[in-house]
């Protein structure tokens, strides 16, 4: 996959709260890996993207949001009407 690379300043505020993560080895690793969850939580890519994005595969990353405790699976409700 190719990619461009870029540099984000981050406030020092954060630095703390990443370093804390446990999932990644690299600071950069971390970034990218919460940056995909986010972007699925606010439903702007599917799971597989988002799993593509941080560099798992879709069963890492379900574990991952599972270890979390963030819900990987929506489904609809679906209205059952019972006829008589």
């Amino acid at each position: 996959m190719l990619s461009n690379q870029f540099q984000v300043s981050l406030p020092n505020e954060l630095i703390p709260f990443i370093h804390q993560m446990k999932e990644g080895k690299t600071t950069d690793e971390k970034v990218t890996l919460y940056v995909a969850i986010g972007m699925f939580l606010s439903k702007h890519v599917t799971l597989a993207k988002a799993a593509e994005l941080a560099q798992k595969n879709i069963w890492e990353f379900v574990g991952i949001l599972k270890a979390l405790g963030i819900p990987w699976g929506e489904y609809p409700k679906i209205n059952v009407y019972w006829m008589i």
